[in-house]
Order: C-alpha cells, then structure tokens, then sequence
C-alpha cells in the first residue's frame, strides 16, 4: 500500500467509524435485510445449513446474523470496534466467527465458500480489484456472490470524483459506473443471471425531499446512486 492510498484508505476508516459511534438506532432492520438476500438467491442456490458463507464488510453484526448455516465467517478492519460494543455483542449470532481482516487479504483457504455476501463496501477500499481477486480466490467452482453496490451515471461519478478530490466525502474512495463493474465480473469470467436496480428516478427524489442539506446539494448536482443488486456465480 503507497503512503498516498494508506492515507486516503485511513480517512475512509476514520469516517465509517465515526458514522458507527454515532449510531444508536437498533440492528434489527439485519433480520430483512437477510431474507431480502435469501430471497433473491433462491431461484438460484438453496442454502442448507452446511453451506460455507463469509460476509466482507459485516458491520455491527452484519446480514449473516439471520440466515441459517453452521459455517458462517465475516471480516471488517473495524471488528475490534464493533466487538466493543456489548450492545451489538448481544445482537451477533454466536455461530459468526468474525475476523478484523481487509478484503484484500481474506484469512481463508483458496476454494473454501459457497456463497460470499458484499454490500456497498468496494467503494470503501484500498484496492477495488484485489478485493474482487480474492473473492475469486475462496470462492468454490459453482458458487454465489450476493454483490449490491451504489452505483453511478457517467456525469455522477464525475461529480464524486470531484467531492474525492477536494475530500468533501471523506467516507468514499471509489466511485463505479454499471458497466465498469460488470467488466471487472466479466474478467474474471463470472456469470452474473441477476441484477437489479432500484433505480436514479426514486433517488433524486428522496434527495430532493431530504431535510439534509448535503442531500438537497446532490440532487441538485444530480449526484444520485442506483443501488444494484447482482447475483454471480462462478
């Protein structure tokens, strides 16, 4: 890691723990998050209770609280900070074995999971594509990736560019169109049968409503994301 990216990755870490010391809303919005994930996965994986799942990026609990397996791994460079928090200690499903590891350097065998779960985390990385090199790594032949990520317009990712430049989002280094990050899939010669978007339309709109500044100034600029949900096999 170059000073200049061990900096930059230093910030976006110090803004996600900030936003988590902050938080004093309960963990329960985890329960629909993992059905969502059981849901969407369904018509293609049936997952038992054997089945290997490691979570990147798994929060205070993360979406792995909820669904039903033996083997059930997650990593966070914050973990020693959320397992601080007797509070979230309590919410965790004890079958979690949870790690404080980067994406970029899983602390797992190479073929060892069937099913990984990201959500919104490549853009809070050091290294976007080494973190999708190691997924590739421990996922087994046939097995599932659950991937959702804010993603942008050409003019949106432009605009963040310029909010990373000048350090107004602090939280966020790396910013991807659609079309990049199915081509990073595609390099690795994944199979993606899914994808969904829940649009920019519906966005702009709740940002244009916000009563937060910050939201009102992106819609304004058209900064808006497109939350995208892939399901990839490999």
């Amino acid at each position: 890691m170059t000073n200049e990216k061990a900096t930059r990755w230093k910030l976006a870490q110090e803004y996600e723990a900030n936003w988590w010391q902050s938080y004093h809303g309960e963990l329960e919005w985890y329960r629909e998050f993992s059905a969502s994930i059981v849901s969407e996965l369904k018509p293609y994986m049936a997952i038992s209770p054997e089945a290997k799942m490691l979570e990147i990026g798994s929060g205070a609990a993360g979406a792995l609280t909820f669904i039903d397996s033996e083997h059930k791994y997650a990593v966070d460079p914050l973990e020693e900070m959320y397992a601080g928090n007797k509070q979230w200690q309590k919410f965790r499903d004890p079958r979690v074995k949870y790690y404080k590891a980067m994406g970029e350097d899983l602390p797992f065998e190479t073929d060892f999971f069937d099913l990984i779960i990201i959500d919104n985390v490549l853009d809070h990385c050091e290294n976007p594509d080494l973190v999708i090199s190691e997924m590739d790594r421990v996922l087994k032949f046939g097995g599932f990736i659950f991937f959702r990520q804010n993603l942008y317009s050409g003019w949106g990712k432009i605009m963040r560019n310029v909010m990373e430049l000048l350090l107004i989002d602090k939280g966020h280094p790396f910013t991807f169109k659609r079309k990049e990050l199915i081509r990073k899939f595609e390099n690795k010669n994944w199979q993606i049968p899914s994808i969904t978007d829940s649009g920019y339309a519906g966005t702009w709109i709740r940002e244009l409503k916000s009563a937060s500044i910050n939201g009102f100034v992106k819609a304004l600029f058209f900064i808006v994301r497109n939350k995208t949900t892939f399901i990839i096999e490999k």
